[in-house]
């Protein structure tokens, strides 16, 4: 399978059949045997799959799990933005696919969304040298072609559910791994800032009512922007708040997701 996919030629691609976590095995070969920048991790499934704050990512076979090593050498704030780079080489994969009654968005800070249930999720990890500069950056995504977990805190989905299409993964992971790289070309030639352009474009809740878990702390208010850095803006009752990470949960009629 993996003898077969056309990568950008600074990529070098390992493809295992069954592995933990993509991230932690690209992660041990990043510090142990000192990959290099575009080495990219392929498994079928994760036995030890995780999302933001450790959480259990269901990984059965036929979804995509894909991690790849960055080495920026930046400062550790802009290499945060690199986690908003999955979400949009994942929706340019997609939306050839996507009828006009099909919607893909971005859920702030790491979720791709059809029909406003997840579908993708990233999972952002680094290493620093002197605490404030970045030796390597794992972007790790997960993508549910085939399969979505059951009670889980935001709805989920699958391209099949939502399609009831069957997916070629291979050409998915190809493709994806084309647009995310070209997005990392494109923010080392000119920043952040049309990355940013490009999320706030098919931001999920722009100017709705939102919610924020920080911890056991809430913070309720209207999603306004996103700062220069990927920040979120809020606008509460005290004011404009900036939250650089916690849960976002978005205010219904019929609830909270």
């Amino acid at each position: 399978m993996q003898n077969h996919i056309n990568l950008p030629s600074w990529f070098d691609l390992v493809f295992l059949d069954t592995v933990g976590s993509t991230n932690d095995e690209l992660k041990r070969r990043a510090v142990n045997e000192a990959a290099p920048e575009g080495t990219v991790v392929w498994a079928s499934k994760q036995t030890a799959g995780k999302g933001r704050e450790k959480r259990h990512w269901v990984s059965k076979r036929g979804n995509m799990y894909v991690s790849v090593l960055f080495r920026p050498n930046c400062f550790l704030r802009n290499a945060a933005q690199l986690g908003f780079f999955p979400v949009i080489a994942a929706f340019e994969t997609l939306e050839h696919m996507i009828k006009k009654s099909k919607t893909l968005s971005y859920k702030w800070p790491n979720d791709l969304l059809l029909n406003s249930k997840k579908v993708g999720g990233t999972l952002l990890e680094a290493g620093t040298k002197r605490k404030t500069i970045t030796e390597w950056v794992v972007v790790g995504f997960g993508l549910n072609l085939e399969h979505s977990p059951d009670n889980v805190r935001f709805p989920a989905t699958s391209i099949k559910d939502e399609l009831d299409e069957d997916i070629e993964i291979k050409e998915i992971v190809q493709l994806y791994l084309r647009n995310l790289a070209n997005l990392y070309v494109n923010w080392q030639e000119e920043g952040f800032k049309p990355i940013r352009k490009s999320w706030l474009a098919s931001a999920y809740g722009l100017n709705k009512p939102l919610s924020i878990m920080i911890g056991t702390s809430r913070i309720s208010g209207l999603f306004r922007d996103l700062d220069e850095d990927g920040t979120l803006i809020v606008e509460t009752g005290d004011g404009l708040r900036r939250i650089a990470a916690g849960d976002v949960y978005f205010t219904h009629e019929n609830g909270e997701r």
